[in-house]
C-alpha cells in the first residue's frame, strides 16, 4: 500500500515538474530529462535482463563507480563555486556540502579498501555486516551503534531531505542566501523516485541504482547554478556515466589483474573450510534453511562452528564463543578473509544439501551467479561439495532467507572437491 502511494506521488509530480522546468530555463528541462532518461534505461535493464543488471550493480561494478564519480564531480563543482558565488556563510555551506559529497563517495567504495586490498580495523570486521571499511553498514546491525538503521533508510532520508526539505527551508528568511545550493523544484520527481525505489525494492540491488540516481541528483543540482549551455550540462552528466564505466573496466583489468599465488592460497584455505564443514562444523540449524552468507556471519549466526578446527589451527574466532583454553584469532584467518582481505562466502541448499564455499578472487567481486552456482565461476575461487543429512537436524522455525544475501535454491549438487592447493606460507 505504501509502495503504491509513493509511486503515485512520483507520477503526480511529473507534470508540475516539467512545467516548472520549462518556465525556469532550458537547462532545468535538460537536467530533468537526462535524469529521467537514465532512470528509465536502468529500470528497463533490471526488468528485461535481471542477471545483466546484477552484473552491472554489484560491488565495484559500473553502477557503483558511476555513483562515486557523480558525488566526486559534485564535490569538485561545489568547491570551485565557493570563490564565485555568495559570501562567507555561503562559502561555508558550499564547503560543508562538498565535504558531504566526498564522504558519500568514499563510503560508496569503502574508502578504497577493496581497491587496495588492505585489512579493515577490527571494529569494522566485527560490527560491519559486510566486513568493509565504511560506517553506513555498521548501522545495519544492532551490534554497531545499539540500533538498526538500514542503508536504504539513509538513502531515502538524504534524497527526501535534499530534494524536498532543503528547497522548502531556503525559501524562508535568512536561509534564502543558500537557495543556490538547493536543487530546483523541477528535480523533485527524481528524489521521490529514489524514495519509491528503495521502499518497494522490486529487484535485487535496487539500492545500488537508487544511490546512483542520488549521486546524479546532487551533480545536477551543483551544475545548474553555473548556467552552462544545455549541451555542456548534458555532457557533464554523461561524463559521470562514462567515467564510472571506464573506472570499473580499468579496475577489473589493470589494477586487480591476475594473482596465481593468491589464488593458490585461497584454494588451500577453502579446502580447509570444506574439510571442517564436512567434519562437523555444520550445525543443526544449517540444515533447516537455505543460506548465502559471509562465512564470518554464518559462524556468528550459529550455522557453522569453526572454533578449535583445522582452518583456525585449533584456535578461536571473534565470530563465536570459544572455550577458555582457545586463543581468539584476530588476524585475517580469524575473520575468514581471503588473501585479498575480502570475506569468504558459504552457500547451502537445504533441499539438495549442496554446499559451496568461495572467494571473489583477485578481481574482488563476485563473478559466480548467486542464482546459478553450478555455472561458470569467472575469476572466483570456488569449492563445491555435498553434506550428508544431519540425523538430529531440527528445521529452523523460520525458513526465510538470510538477511544479507539472497538464497540459492537452484544450486546443483556439488561434484568432487578440487585437489588441495599448496600449503599456506
Amino acid at each position: 500500500m505504501i509502495d503504491t502511494l509513493v509511486w503515485m506521488l512520483v507520477a503526480a509530480s511529473l507534470v508540475p515538474a516539467h512545467q516548472a522546468a520549462r518556465r525556469h530555463s532550458a537547462q532545468h528541462l535538460v537536467a530533468l530529462l537526462c535524469l529521467e532518461l537514465i532512470g528509465v534505461a536502468m529500470v528497463l535493464v533490471a526488468a528485461l535482463d535481471e542477471p545483466r543488471w546484477s552484473a552491472l550493480a554489484q560491488e565495484d561494478g559500473p553502477v557503483e563507480w558511476i555513483t562515486f564519480s557523480a558525488f566526486t564531480l559534485a564535490a569538485g563543482i561545489l568547491a570551485l563555486r565557493v570563490r564565485k558565488l555568495g559570501g562567507r556563510w555561503f562559502a561555508a555551506a558550499s564547503v560543508f556540502l562538498a565535504l558531504f559529497c566526498v564522504v558519500v563517495a568514499g563510503e560508496e567504495i569503502s574508502w578504497g579498501q577493496r581497491l587496495l586490498g588492505f585489512r579493515p580495523p577490527d571494529v569494522f570486521l566485527d560490527r560491519n555486516f559486510q566486513q568493509e571499511l565504511n560506517v553506513h553498514n555498521v548501522l545495519m546491525h544492532e551490534r554497531g551503534l545499539g540500533f538498526s538503521l538500514e542503508s536504504k533508510h539513509l538513502v531515502m532520508a538524504i534524497a527526501l531531505g535534499f530534494s524536498l526539505a532543503w528547497p522548502l527551508l531556503v525559501r524562508w528568511g535568512w536561509l534564502r542566501a543558500f537557495s543556490k545550493l538547493a536543487p530546483p523544484w523541477s528535480l523533485l520527481p527524481v528524489g521521490l523516485a529514489i524514495v519509491a525505489a528503495e521502499q518497494s525494492y522490486p529487484v535485487d540491488l535496487t539500492g545500488e541504482g537508487a544511490e546512483m540516481m542520488c549521486g546524479l541528483l546532487f551533480l545536477a543540482a551543483a551544475l545548474l547554478p553555473l548556467e552552462l549551455p544545455t549541451g555542456r550540462l548534458a555532457g557533464w552528466l554523461g561524463f559521470s556515466l562514462a567515467s564510472g564505466l571506464i573506472i570499473s573496466l580499468a579496475v577489473a583489468r589493470l589494477v586487480f589483474g591476475s594473482d596465481d599465488a593468491g589464488r593458490a592460497h585461497a584454494a588451500a584455505e577453502l579446502e580447509l573450510l570444506r574439510a571442517d564443514v564436512s567434519a562437523g562444523a555444520a550445525q543443526p540449524r544449517l540444515f533447516g534453511r537455505n543460506i548465502h552468507k559471509r562465512v564470518f556471519t554464518a559462524a556468528r549466526d550459529g550455522y557453522l562452528a569453526f572454533a578449535g578446527r583445522a582452518y583456525l589451527e585449533q584456535q578461536g574466532t571473534p565470530a563465536e564463543p570459544a572455550p577458555p583454553p582457545l586463543r581468539v584469532r584476530r588476524d585475517r584467518r580469524g575473520y575468514f578473509l581471503d588473501p585479498w582481505n575480502n570475506p569468504y562466502w558459504v552457500v547451502f541448499d537445504r533441499r539438495t544439501r549442496a554446499c559451496v564455499v568461495y572467494s571473489f578472487g583477485p578481481n574482488r567481486r563476485r563473478d559466480l551467479s548467486a542464482r546459478a552456482l553450478h555455472e561458470g565461476t569467472g575469476d572466483d575461487v570456488v569449492v563445491r561439495f555435498a553434506l550428508p543429512p544431519a540425523p538430529d537436524a531440527a528445521p529452523a522455525p523460520d525458513a526465510a532467507p538470510a538477511p544479507d544475501a539472497a538464497p540459492a535454491p537452484d544450486a546443483a549438487p556439488a561434484g568432487a572437491a578440487p585437489a588441495a592447493a599448496p600449503a599456506l606460507p
